[in-house]
């Protein structure tokens, strides 16, 4: 574990070795040259290190911590801001010391730095005997994190003794994936087809403009300040239709072809985590397509359509399952799973059950997030066309995509937009291209 290997023991540094070794020279000197006041000096040389050593083995600081994270659940590209707390408990003052707060995917300079000293207890100034550490990260990566512990490297005022200090447990915090305005979809209103109108009115200021209560996720500029105030909590305008009608997404979640993939910087959790790999790979093109994915199912959301989430591979030992949440519950659950769902090609193969399943569905709206799939799977999924309305496949490449791919979807009835995570605004759709049939 990397607390572990980050926590040691008290123990001598160079400067106290180089002490002792200089004494022991002196100390022979003087018997060589007769000289006792090379003795002496020698043996002070030799003594201070080992009264410092004992000294500090007998007073050990005590510290606590009390660690505020907000938020504790966010998405990717969010800022989390971490305040931890420090008190010294102990009868001695804390000397300066530089810290680390352990957090994976964060530069070391963004959670780190050296903390003032800390006054012991007997300090009659409150302020004195704790100190804030404090920072705001927005490199987070999607999936579940440990904030901390925090770790201080102690030495002390002489420099002749070492230890790090481990202060404080860890705290649990959750990445969603990032959710983006997509460019508009067309969104059936319901079964019996036409488009949807935002809202009774457009403008909102209407006393007959339909809202509901707001949901995590929503945006502010979707508050309907009035409403909100006559019912006393947050209202938004809806944007929605019936919410009887059920959207799908499916997302590829094949293993990447066996090629050389970039591989992330080097973060403090890969230096000090013994079972780490020396760097951590980065699938640019599966996180793009799990942030799409995610995207579509919110925006699905606003509208009122009830979304199910699939996967086109399955655990070895289970079924296709999906995720589906009703138009008035919020989308907690689909996040998680997209927080947690990774390409694995040692999954089955599972689109001849997702294309089953929804084919039972009357025509519904169906986004269909390609990455790598072919074969079989990829023909059938390309099949849902005859019951999508509308269909709509998001092809995510860090390269050009063949045109044989582009016109194979066309050509079935779905219509194509290309996305790329080398891009700038990796969201801004490369290409698009509608239906040939």
């Amino acid at each position: 574990m990397a607390t572990k290997r980050i926590e040691r023991r008290l123990r001598p540094t160079s400067r106290a070795i180089g002490l002792v070794v200089v004494g022991v020279l002196l100390g022979a000197a003087a018997v060589v040259f007769g000289r006792g006041e090379l003795l002496a000096l020698g043996g002070f040389l030799v003594a201070l290190p080992l009264v410092a050593y004992v000294l500090r083995l007998i007073w050990r600081p005590r510290l606590e911590a009390e660690r505020t994270i907000y938020p504790t659940t966010l998405a990717v590209g969010d800022r989390m801001r971490v305040v931890t707390e420090v008190r010294n408990r102990s009868w001695i003052a804390l000397e300066p010391s530089s810290y680390l707060d352990l957090l994976p995917g964060a530069e070391p300079s963004s959670v780190g730095g050296v903390l003032p000293a800390i006054g012991s207890r007997i300090n009659r100034n409150e302020d004195k005997r704790r100190r804030r550490v404090a920072y705001g990260v927005d490199s987070m990566r999607r999936g579940v994190h440990e904030v901390g512990p925090l770790f201080f490297d102690n030495m002390d005022g002489l420099g002749l003794t070492r230890r790090v200090l481990k202060i404080g447990e860890a705290t649990e915090v959750e990445v969603w994936p990032r959710v983006v305005d997509l460019p508009a979809m067309s969104v059936p209103s319901g079964k019996s087809g036409g488009e949807v109108e935002a809202g009774v009115a457009q403008s909102g200021d209407s006393d007959d403009v339909l809202t509901r209560d707001y949901r995590r996720g929503d945006p502010l500029r979707r508050i309907h300040w009035r409403a909100t105030a006559h019912a006393g909590e947050l209202r938004v305008r809806q944007e929605e239709h019936h919410a009887e009608d059920t959207s799908v997404v499916i997302l590829d979640t094949s293993g990447a072809p066996a090629v050389e993939e970039p591989k992330a910087p080097m973060t403090i959790i890969d230096l000090m985590n013994e079972q780490a790999s020396p760097s951590t790979a980065v699938d640019a093109e599966f996180e793009l397509a799990v942030s799409l994915a995610a995207s579509v199912l919110a925006r699905f959301h606003r509208f009122g359509y009830e979304t199910e989430l699939f996967e086109t591979h399955a655990a070895l030992d289970g079924d296709a399952e999906s995720t589906r949440t009703p138009s008035e519950e919020a989308l907690e659950g689909v996040m998680r799973r997209l927080m947690l769902t990774q390409p694995d090609a040692e999954r089955r193969e599972a689109c001849a059950e997702v294309v089953d399943d929804i084919s039972r569905v009357a025509r519904t709206p169906v986004v269909y997030v390609h990455r790598h799939l072919g074969g079989e799977g990829l023909a059938a999924i390309r099949s849902l066309s005859s019951v999508a309305s509308p269909a709509l496949a998001l092809l995510v490449s860090d390269g050009p995509v063949p045109p044989a791919t582009l016109t194979s979807f066309t050509e079935a009835g779905w219509n194509v937009a290309v996305y790329s995570p080398a891009r700038a605004r990796p969201f801004t759709p490369v290409l698009e291209l509608e239906a040939t049939v």
